[in-house]
């Protein structure tokens, strides 16, 4: 299995699939979990919707999990659930299941430790979280709506895990990368004298954080996006080369091609 963290799983293409969502009331279970001696089939996201946990896998790594926060455990492994502050006659947490793989089919994964991966459930994700788990007390299930809420958790699991990266080890230019990840019409020179340093600097940092050149980044997502546009037929290659901050028709063109390999009317055609 390969591990994409969820920083880079931020970046990452990747599919949800077997999903199933339920309430679990542990109250009436003892308080307790294991799968000691039964690895996990599928990955697991697990709601502390009205109780607290410690997790402990079979090497002995503890996680302690507050109540309205969200748990990440990997397929294949082995853990035992101790739930505090349970009740009767109530869902003390939401568990999903499912199957995780990458554009090329390969079965990824975050991580191989249980982990605490999102620290606070806001209302929104909580009515997402709840509307999937009532889908399992139906005949007829709607898949997506169980589907949308995994992304959804994954989805914000990615960010904050990003965001904390970038404050902790770039916090000096992680304005400079929220505006370049945001596809801003400044320049590079600009955008460093933002963070209080020099070009050069922001250059090795940035290309440090994303493992690419700052202006071939923007140039290579600004691509993509065209692509995106190009294929939805929504806006004339003009209206690209403007929206996306292009100095011109023939500077989007002559980047298009050197990226692509094809014209944008070449790649219309193909599409």
């Amino acid at each position: 299995m390969r591990i994409v963290p969820f920083e880079e799983l931020y970046n990452f293409e990747f599919f949800v699939s077997e999903a199933l969502a339920k309430g679990q009331n542990w109250y009436s279970r003892n308080n307790i979990y294991s799968c000691i001696g039964k690895p996990k089939p599928s990955h697991t996201l697990l709601w502390f919707k009205n109780c607290s946990a410690k997790i402990t896998d079979k090497n002995g790594n503890v996680v302690l999990a507050e109540k309205n926060q969200v748990a990440y455990m990997s397929k294949g492994i082995e853990y035992t659930v101790e739930f505090f502050d349970t009740a009767p006659n109530q869902d003390d947490s939401v568990v999903f299941h499912f199957q995780l793989k990458g554009s090329e089919n390969e079965e990824i994964a975050p991580t191989l430790s249980p982990k605490i991966c999102i620290k606070t459930v806001d209302t929104s994700l909580a009515i997402a979280i709840d509307e999937a788990a009532n889908e399992f007390n139906k005949n007829i299930v709607c898949l997506p709506i169980i589907t949308s809420a995994i992304y959804q958790m994954l989805g914000l699991a990615c960010q904050r895990q990003k965001r904390r990266v970038v404050n902790h080890k770039y916090k000096y230019i992680s304005e400079g990368i929220e505006l370049m990840e945001n596809n801003s019409d400044k320049s590079l020179n600009e955008i460093a004298k933002l963070c209080g340093v020099s070009e050069g600097y922001f250059r090795k940092l940035f290309r440090e954080y994303s493992g690419e050149n700052p202006i071939e980044f923007r140039q290579k997502h600004r691509i993509e996006k065209a692509k995106q546009l190009l294929i939805l037929n929504t806006h004339s290659i003009g209206e690209l080369a403007e929206e996306l901050h292009f100095s011109d028709i023939y500077h989007f063109s002559k980047t298009f091609k050197k990226i692509t390999g094809v014209s944008p009317k070449e790649f219309v055609k193909q599409n």
